[in-house]
């Protein structure tokens, strides 16, 4: 370093030693003779050093010099104060208590230190301690607003809360009610469970501050909270004489002293759905119990009801993504998939950045057993949601449907990479290859891949049953595949593709009858959409001698998409060939 540049950092220093030398012993016996002697000279010259060391990064250099500061002039209060701050860099949180405390004792009035102990003590969560600096530094500044709030926190921290709910009522004796403490004693008595004092709170400062709309939403939403509908009803009247037009009180009032059902009260929204001031978001949160509840029970009435309201919420606020999307999800969950998909598909068309939208189009193209749309939707939908293993999942479920082994175990494989914690996810995924590496003749592969799924999940139904199948196609291990597929059943009953897979296992250990009944019984729960159990259904019925009936099985087969290698000789020559 040039010698121009180190004096400009010794008179930098300098300045910042003497700083610190200010309130300690050494400066006051400076006052006191008013010379400056040797002594106090070295000592000037560590605290430049440890000052230099402590901006370089030098922590350990920087202690040692400090620690010869104190040595030499054990009431410099300001470099224990810097050795408080140098151990706390370096995580030595004893050492920094224990020099923070010593500059405390020296100099009692300097509040930044006792600040800066009572962060260290907060680091190692001695709560309780850190809020005992705080109520030292109210009794010296009793006018601190600041240091109340700090010594409140520390006492919660501390599990002290009726504690903490004192300072709070000692400094609205000082300032007077204000907003702040009042939300900050109202949560507190909430914690404690004492909800009349908690709404007490909230009562005062609508009371205190009567102009404010926010309050009295706290007021009323707290009412309902716990319990006490009748008065956040009278809250929301109160909002009424206020702003007559009040959205979130119209909302909220809307269908009021209704005794009907669901769908009567539903019915009752219909104006307010329809008043274009009123925001949407108070209209969907109106809404989405009673589209969870279609989603629970399928109850006809109650989504005959919220679709209406649905209806209206399009036509009052066109152009809005969250209508089309609450209407898709009530379609949907009432069983009509068909018109659920054109209201998510207008859903992507006004914001395609919602991902879950994308999640139900790609599900719904999947129960419709359109592969086409899932593969074409999956990689629309990789565009915007490039690290989503939801979309290769069902990528890879596309490819497989279409006879791509190779490209479904790659988008699979990818999957599995990203699905991070999701278990679900996984073992869907461990399900897929599982299928995938069997139709690509990998046997070995393909039971690995199952055995990790159910390594998962040892009672996973697809897991079981897709195992099974895949045992029975090969003519392996047919016993366990019987074992494995009567048991998905029973977990999951009335279930096409598994009752499907269940009548194919039969259907390997020669029991006809068994395997009619179960792939019957397939096709009436909806197995007709698929084109494999339409074509195990004819295979059945042409070892059971009925050729024609099989015949028109393999057809409709054929019009649904198949990809069975032997589909079109059992058509063209009327037999059946092994698949």
């Amino acid at each position: 370093m040039p010698d121009i540049t180190m004096n400009i950092w010794v008179k930098l220093l300098f300045l910042t030693g003497t700083t610190l030398l200010a309130g300690s012993g050494l400066q006051k016996i400076q006052a006191q003779s008013g010379q400056v002697d040797e002594k106090t000279v070295n000592l000037e010259k560590l605290l430049i050093e440890a000052n230099l060391e402590r901006i370089l990064g030098n922590y350990d250099k920087s202690i040692k010099l400090y620690e010869q500061v104190v040595k030499d002039d054990a009431a410099n209060d300001a470099a224990y104060y810097e050795l408080a701050r140098l151990h706390d860099v370096k995580g030595a949180d004893d050492e920094a208590i224990r020099f923070a405390k010593k500059a405390v004792e020296i100099a009692p009035e300097n509040h930044w230190y006792r600040r800066f102990l009572a962060d260290i003590y907060q680091q190692v969560g001695r709560n309780k301690e850190a809020a005992g600096v705080y109520e030292y530094l109210v009794s010296k500044s009793p006018n601190d607003e600041e240091y109340y709030y700090k010594w409140a926190y520390f006492l919660l921290k501390a599990n002290e809360i009726p504690k903490a709910i004192k300072v709070y009522d000692d400094l609205e004796k000082r300032s007077g009610l204000t907003e702040e403490i009042a939300r900050r004693k109202h949560s507190l008595y909430v914690g404690i469970g004492d909800s009349k004092k908690a709404a007490v709170e909230l009562e005062r400062l609508v009371q205190a501050f009567p102009k404010d709309i926010e309050n009295y939403y706290l007021l009323a939403a707290y009412y309902e909270q716990i319990g006490e509908a009748k008065l956040a009803e009278g809250v929301y009247r109160t909002i009424l004489k206020i702003n007559i037009n009040d959205p979130k009180a119209s909302i909220a009032l809307a269908g009021s002293g209704q005794t009907g059902n669901d769908a009567q009260f539903l019915a009752s929204l219909k104006t307010v759905f329809g008043q274009a001031d009123v925001s949407i978001d108070y209209k969907i949160a109106k809404l989405l119990p009673y589209i969870n509840k279609v989603a629970d029970t399928g109850d006809k009435n109650v989504a005959a009801a919220a679709i209406e309201l649905a209806q209206i919420l399009e036509t009052t606020h066109p152009g809005e993504a969250k209508a089309s999307a609450a209407h898709a999800d009530l379609l949907y969950y009432s069983g009509q998939p068909e018109a659920a998909l054109a209201r998510y598909k207008k859903t992507l068309e006004l914001d395609e950045t919602v991902y879950l939208v994308w999640e139900q189009v790609l599900r719904i193209h999947s129960e419709m057993a359109d592969y086409k749309a899932v593969h074409s939707t999956a990689e629309q939908a990789m565009d915007i949601f490039p690290n989503k293993a939801f979309i290769y999942y069902m990528h890879g479920v596309a490819e497989f449907e279409q006879g791509r082994f190779p490209q479904s175990l790659s988008s699979l494989e990818q999957a599995l990479l990203m699905s991070g914690k999701d278990g679900r996810l996984q073992l869907d995924i461990r399900v897929q290859m599982g299928k995938t590496l069997a139709e690509a003749g990998k046997a070995t592969a393909s039971n690995e891949a199952f055995e990790a799924a159910l390594a998962l999940h040892a009672k996973s139904a697809e897991a079981l049953s897709a195992y099974a199948y895949c045992l029975a196609l090969r003519g392996e291990s047919l016993e366990r595949a019987k074992q494995m597929a009567t048991m998905a059943n029973e977990l999951a009953p009335e279930q096409a593709k598994i009752q499907d897979a269940y009548g194919w296992v039969l259907y390997r250990t020669k029991d006809l009858q068994g395997a009619k009944t179960w792939i019957g019984k397939a096709l009436e729960n909806g197995g007709d959409r698929y084109s494999l159990i339409l074509e195990h259904y004819g295979d059945v019925l042409y070892l059971l001698k009925d050729t024609e009936t099989a015949f028109q099985y393999w057809t409709k087969a054929k019009e649904k998409g198949s990809r069975s290698k032997t589909l079109d000789k059992k058509i063209t020559d009327r037999r059946l060939y092994e698949q």
